[in-house]
C-alpha cells in the first residue's frame, strides 16, 4: 500500500523596491544608486541541524495526525506555509492517515537518510530521503525556508512504500 500526500506551496511572493529619486549636488552629477548586490543563497545548516529539522516536522505531523488537530504543525510553518495550509486544510490533506490508521512514531527514534544533496534554491532548502523503518518506510520530501533567523517549513510530503521498494521520496 502506497499514501501520498504533498502540501507543497506554489505561490511565492515578492516585493519591489522602489528607489528614491536621484538628487544633485551643485554641478555634481546625479547620484547614481549603488548598484544592487546579487542575493546569495542561505547557508545549509549543518547535517544535525537537518536531522533535527526532519525529525521535527514528522514528528508534529505524527501528533497532529494522532490527536487531529493541526494547529501546531501549522504554526511551524512559515508565514507562506501557515497562509497556504490552515489547520483546516492540513486536517483534510493528511486525512488518510489517520483514517488508515498510519503511525509515525517511529521516526522520533529512527535516523533519517537523504537520498538527495540538500539544496538551497530560490531561498528555499529542500531534504529528500526516507526514514528505515518496517515494514513500511516513511518517505519525505521537505522544503524549509528562512524566517527570523531560523528555517520553517515551507512544503511537506510524505509517504509510505513497502520495504525494499524505490525510497525515491514523496512523489
Amino acid at each position: 500500500m502506497r499514501y501520498l500526500v504533498a502540501a507543497l506551496l506554489c505561490a511565492s511572493f515578492t516585493s519591489q523596491a522602489h528607489a528614491a529619486p536621484a538628487k544633485q549636488i551643485a554641478a555634481v552629477s546625479p547620484v547614481k544608486p549603488a548598484p544592487a548586490q546579487p542575493k546569495r543563497e542561505p547557508a545549509l545548516p549543518p547535517p544535525e541541524a537537518m536531522i533535527v529539522l526532519i525529525r521535527s516536522s514528522l514528528v508534529a505531523l505524527s501528533q497532529a495526525n494522532t490527536t487531529n488537530n493541526y494547529t501546531v504543525l501549522s504554526a511551524l510553518g512559515s508565514q507562506d506555509f501557515r497562509t497556504a495550509n490552515p489547520p483546516a486544510r492540513l486536517s483534510q490533506i493528511f486525512g488518510s492517515f489517520r483514517s488508515n490508521g498510519i503511525d509515525l512514531t517511529p521516526v522520533t527514534f529512527v535516523t533519517p537518510q537523504l537520498t538527495q544533496q540538500p539544496i538551497v534554491a530560490n531561498g528555499r532548502m529542500r531534504l529528500v530521503g526516507y526514514f528505515p523503518t518496517q515494514p513500511m518506510q516513511v518517505n519525505f520530501d521537505l522544503q524549509f525556508e528562512p524566517s527570523a533567523g531560523s528555517w520553517k517549513l515551507f512544503g511537506l510530503g510524505v509517504n509510505l512504500a513497502q520495504v525494499g521498494k524505490t525510497a525515491g521520496g514523496a512523489r
